[in-house]
């Protein structure tokens, strides 16, 4: 099944009707331009994680595992829908509000940088997590370990708080190809809704541990392949999704364990599927 995570313009033509009749009778503000864009943005990953789950539900299930895998996933898809849709409602309110406020005769242009695809974001989880104690569609946090630049500019300094959803949560050998992996995505770095990967450990009843990134739009693809290929042929059945060994964070553990964790001693690496602009104060 291949997903796409093109946001679509139409998706926020409510907003732009509503907020663009406003604009028609005098000139915005840079501020207010800025929040326009940000509404019309967030009406449009609204419409694409829309798109996602109607894809999921659509698709045909090719065994027990991969319905155990894709159930998880949909969960997690289903969580951050609810929180995008949050979010665009109160994207739109505030762009309505200063939509009706005066032009200051001396406009500040407010500093915008575009945060772009593949940046990296380096985070520590506030706790440790595990199929023990987290289910997909669960919330996490943490917070940048390190800043996020843009042309020499901080978009975002280390220790702004991050929030994310738990993708999969499959303990090993819960699938009868005896795998099982622990997921999780970023969904919110500050205030803005941002769109990654998926990092995963992945992990076996004998013990094994495998840390994985996957890029992109074919998380699910991807998840089912290593999750439910009794063969272990992992990277042949992910379908392009670009999957590779996180650095400094695969373990090999000594004694066989269900339970698969992501610790909160090591910061986990993750990139933007989508880019996000951000004003700077």
């Amino acid at each position: 099944m291949k997903l796409g995570r093109n946001f679509p313009v139409y998706a926020g033509l409510g907003a732009l009707l509503v907020i663009g009749g406003l604009a028609c009778e005098k000139k915005m503000s840079p501020e207010a331009q800025q929040a326009q864009a940000s509404a019309l943005n967030a009406d449009s990953r609204v419409a694409a994680l829309e798109k996602e789950l109607a894809a999921i539900k659509a698709g045909k299930i090719a065994d027990a595992d991969a319905e155990v895998v894709s159930k998880d996933h949909m969960k997690a898809i289903e969580k951050q829908l609810t929180d995008a849709k949050r979010q665009a409602e109160t994207k739109k309110k505030a762009a309505q509000e200063l939509a009706t406020k005066p032009t200051p005769k001396e406009p500040v242009k407010a500093v915008v940088v575009e945060v772009p695809v593949g940046a990296a974001l380096e985070v520590k989880l506030a706790k440790e997590l595990s199929t023990q104690t987290v289910q997909a569609g669960d919330s996490w946090e943490g917070s940048l370990a390190q800043d996020v630049t843009v042309d020499g500019k901080i978009a975002w300094p280390a220790g702004t708080e991050v929030r994310g959803v738990v993708s999969q949560s499959t303990p090993a050998g819960r699938l009868s190809s005896g795998n099982g992996g622990l997921g999780i995505k970023l969904t919110f770095v500050g205030n803005y809704d941002v769109e990654s990967g998926v990092y995963l450990m992945s992990g076996t009843t004998r013990g094994s541990r495998n840390a994985k990134y996957i890029g992109g739009a074919a998380a699910l693809g991807a998840l089912v392949g290593i999750l439910s290929d009794k063969n272990n042929k992992n990277d042949h059945a992910l379908g392009g999704a670009a999957v590779g060994a996180a650095a400094g964070t695969a373990v090999a553990a000594a004694t066989a364990d269900t339970v698969i964790r992501i610790s909160a001693e090591k910061p986990v690496s993750f990139t933007l599927s989508a880019p996000e602009k951000v004003t700077l104060k």
